[in-house]
């Protein structure tokens, strides 16, 4: 007998639908599994005769054959095995064809007939409801995972024998069975707190560096923070998270389709509810950052996706590393070609990276005890385009004493992070519809239509030009940067005072680079 079932595996970031056919006919007994197949799926047809066995399924002396298609998509992992099964009982006429019509069948089995968890449910069962199945049968726990898609039966099964008992019953009446899972992913959102974050009141001083940070949060701009050892840059960043406006729910899901897809869902969530900070060490290898492996998982460019990527010590990091980063954040994505074919992730991360100005790290202090030649080996680690896509560039210098002993009032992050949302409110109103959501993701298109100068300012903004020396990428985020300012003020136009204070945003790195 001929049977067919509708399964789902993940390639890369995204989720493809697979059909699982399976053919049981009189011959000499034997166990075939073709279809373009790795190690993992080729074992998994003796792990389904052994879970059958020992759930109580006979398996008559027969030749099975399973194909699982499109022929010239290569399947890897365990996440068929549960597929698979189900075939073998519906070509058995132990479950009926019927009673699978609509259902997309997922999950891992191991020998005794438990279903085990897998890695990317959230973006499976997204694809399952786009396809128009009525239910997703996901192992147990991964149900509360998937159930946070709308528009398709979640069900939680633990063993084989649970999956057949579902099956068998009549649609109408298989709630009274196993219950799918419902989640309120709207709601998981509004409780989130951000109450126990770090704040920036902690900090003493640094007035100009935190001006920069509120800069930077409104638009997701990238900043870079320069300054002596023990001048505050790891705490600002630290703190940086708790200016950041909430997710939305469209960007909660896309976080958590990637975290889903490299199986870091924190146990007993089911959503990734905070903006992501990824904080790698300097001697993170290169696959690290962009991904690894034969079929590709995401790298910490992509884990930090609508959140911040943190480089602590960014010269320290190796060269290669540092210029792996110009694409993906030109691009807002990354590509990785193997031989199976090319994955591209998102990477729409806000980079904020810190360093000294020399390897003491005093530099231009009298303290600093480095020659020319050190200081500009040093600095030559960070390349002129990366440099270029910083948007801002903020000196973190060292705070007085009398700050840290007689501390002012310093200002909360709540009251920082209401200004933000406003601003981000102004940018949500400005890009409806067009795909993007912050200042700092305007394409050059875009930054001639939203940024428009009047003749005071385009004759201001050409005389900056030409005094800085500014690229034509470096003009266009500075543009970015003076609209985000104007929208944290709330104004229409771009004014003088708003370019201004963008430029000298733009020009605090020469300072180090290049020292007149």
């Amino acid at each position: 007998m001929y049977s067919s079932i509708q399964t789902c595996a993940v390639f890369g970031p995204d989720a493809c639908v697979l059909e699982v056919e399976t053919n049981i006919a009189e011959g000499l007994p034997g166990f075939t599994m073709v279809g373009f197949l790795g190690s993992e799926v080729k074992e998994s047809g003796e792990r389904v005769r052994v879970a059958l066995r020992n759930a109580g399924i006979s398996i008559p002396a027969s030749r099975i054959t399973v194909n699982i298609s499109p022929a010239d998509v290569p399947k890897r992992g365990a996440v068929l095995d549960l597929a698979v099964a189900a075939g073998i009982l519906t070509a058995l006429g132990v479950v009926a064809r019927k009673d699978t019509e609509g259902v997309m069948i997922v999950g891992e089995l191991g020998l005794d007939g438990e279903v085990k968890p897998i890695r990317g449910v959230l973006p499976i069962t997204e694809r399952a409801a786009a396809h128009g199945c009525h239910t997703v049968i996901v192992p147990e726990q991964n149900a509360m995972e998937g159930a946070v898609v709308h528009g398709v039966d979640v069900v939680g099964v633990c063993s084989v024998r649970k999956m057949i008992r579902y099956l068998l019953e009549p649609r109408a009446s298989r709630d009274r069975v196993i219950r799918p899972k419902k989640v309120d992913a709207a709601s998981l959102l509004s409780a989130n707190s951000k109450a126990e974050l770090p704040d920036f009141a902690e900090i003493h001083g640094q007035e100009a560096a935190k001006r920069v940070l509120e800069i930077a949060a409104a638009g997701f701009h990238n900043v870079l923070l320069i300054g002596p050892p023990g001048g505050g840059k790891s705490m600002l960043a630290e703190r940086f998270r708790s200016i950041l406006p909430p997710l939305s729910l469209e960007e909660s899901l896309e976080i958590s389709a990637i975290y889903s897809v490299a199986g870091m869902i924190p146990e007993g969530q089911c959503l990734i509810t905070e903006r992501p900070f990824l904080a790698p060490h300097h001697t993170v290898t290169r696959a690290a950052m962009t991904g690894g492996g034969t079929v590709p998982g995401p790298g910490i460019i992509t884990l930090a996706n609508r959140g911040v990527l943190f480089m602590d010590e960014f010269p320290e990091f190796g060269r290669e590393t540092i210029n792996l980063m110009r694409q993906p954040m030109e691009d807002h994505e990354i590509r990785i070609a193997r031989t199976t074919g090319t994955y591209v992730y998102p990477a729409r991360f806000q980079l904020i990276a810190a360093m000294n100005p020399c390897p003491c790290g005093y530099y231009p202090d009298q303290r600093c005890r480095c020659t020319r030649p050190e200081i500009n080996r040093y600095l030559s680690r960070i390349s002129g385009p990366i440099l270029d896509r910083m948007d801002l560039c903020a000196e973190v210098v060292s705070v007085k004493v009398e700050e840290l002993m007689e501390p002012g009032e310093e200002e909360r992050s709540g009251t920082i992070r209401q200004r933000v949302i406003a601003a981000r409110k102004i940018q949500a109103d400005r890009f409806a519809g067009t795909g993007i959501q912050c200042n700092a993701e305007m394409n050059a298109g875009m930054v001639d239509h939203y940024c428009r100068l009047g003749k005071a300012q385009k004759r201001f903004a050409g005389q900056m030009f030409d005094r800085i020396g500014l690229s034509a990428r470096a003009f266009h985020r500075l543009l970015k940067v003076a609209r985000t300012i104007a929208d944290l003020e709330g104004s229409g136009e771009i004014t003088e005072a708003h370019l201004t204070e963008a430029a000298a945003y733009r020009t605090a790195d020469r300072k180090y680079w290049n020292p007149v």
